[in-house]
């Protein structure tokens, strides 16, 4: 019996994949490869690939992250489309966001796009509890005391995690994990806004010392946070989510804190927030239009603490994102759904 045709773009010599873990796919599938190519000139060559080695059940993407002009988004109906027509029905890319795919498109048709929930969400909260604590403390400015033979300067001092509240939007697995571990390790208050509730005992889990975590509205949570931090996906109701008028609503000296997706935040509404002091300062790993930073995020240098979208980015994150995409894939050809899906197609 013939294996399933699986689409790959990158083979498996552009990654960190074991050579084991590679040696049992290729027994389950046949895979096509590809290289990746800007979208306007990939549409056409995946359209040929799929009329002459085709049809494929799946497609899974190795994306050269640190080429970012050879990106294929958005995974749209003019460049999948002739995957999908022909019967893909799971696709796959490294990351926990998904906001480059046409996620209607792909349900409405019956096909499953998949992330790597769990390889990004472990390190992007390790990372935005360190951007927590950094923007708590003003590190920056410390940094540059002492880099300018400045040494304890008393007029400054840090703010106190232990008597603050951290409020979170979005409490899928980054979000928990965020919470889980500053409210134990370091004893901050925890408050939420998510689209449903979560159980009574994952509530217990995430607010360690200071009780469970406390489920709340936009506004309450916009008013109550001494530092609110971002873990939402970036959609359509969530585009802009932090503006003017959410601003407005917010306690005088919030802490800003996001590793969710850039144009969550409406980053001249954030500019004028830091300058009028409504917000004390900001931690950012994710900017509006990327990778242009606004220019006054920049100056404030002591009021801002920044970073170039690398949430995930250590030594081990693409062999764990590409082993991810693989156990999808596997999971997707044994029982017909991954293990990570973000959608549930439409039946055929």
């Amino acid at each position: 019996m013939a294996k399933p045709k699986v689409l790959m773009i990158n083979g498996f010599e552009t990654t960190s994949v074991p050579q084991d873990v590679q040696d049992k796919l290729n027994g389950l599938v046949d895979f096509t490869v590809i290289e990746q190519a800007p979208h306007d000139t990939f549409a056409p060559i995946i359209a040929e690939t799929v009329a002459s080695q085709g049809p494929f059940v799946a497609c899974i993407i190795f994306l050269k992250w640190f080429e970012p002009k050879t990106w294929p988004w958005p995974l749209d109906e003019a460049l999948i489309g002739p995957l999908v027509r022909s019967g893909c029905r799971f696709f796959s890319s490294g990351g926990a966001g998904f906001d480059f795919a046409d996620i209607s498109y792909l349900t409405k048709n019956g096909a499953y796009y998949a992330n790597t929930a769990y390889s990004a969400s472990i390190r992007t909260s390790d990372s935005a509890c360190m951007m927590i604590l950094q923007v708590l403390r003003n590190t920056t400015r410390r940094e540059d005391d002492v880099r300018n033979g400045r040494w304890q300067d008393k007029t400054f001092m840090a703010k106190d995690g232990r008597k603050s509240t951290l409020g979170l939007i979005g409490m899928g697995t980054i979000g928990r994990l965020v919470a889980q571990t500053m409210s134990t390790a370091f004893g901050m208050k925890i408050i939420y806004h998510n689209r449903s509730r979560l159980t009574p005992e994952q509530e217990k889990e995430c607010g360690g010392l200071k009780g469970p975590a406390e489920y709340v509205s936009f506004d309450e949570i916009l008013q109550r946070s001494d530092v609110l931090s971002l873990h939402c996906p970036l959609t359509e109701e969530t585009r802009h989510l932090i503006n003017r008028e959410s601003i407005a609503k917010m306690r005088d000296g919030i802490i800003l804190v996001n590793t969710s997706r850039g144009p969550v935040v409406h980053e001249e509404a954030l500019v004028e927030g830091l300058e009028s002091g409504k917000i004390l300062r900001a931690a950012l790993d994710v900017f509006e239009f990327e990778p242009e930073v606004h220019p006054k995020l920049i100056e404030m240098r002591h009021q801002t603490i920044l970073q170039p979208h690398c949430a995930v980015a250590n030594e081990t994150i693409l062999e764990d994102q590409q082993c991810e995409i693989l156990s999808n894939l596997e999971a997707f050809i044994k029982t017909g759904k991954p293990n990570t899906p973000v959608n549930t197609p439409a039946l055929n």
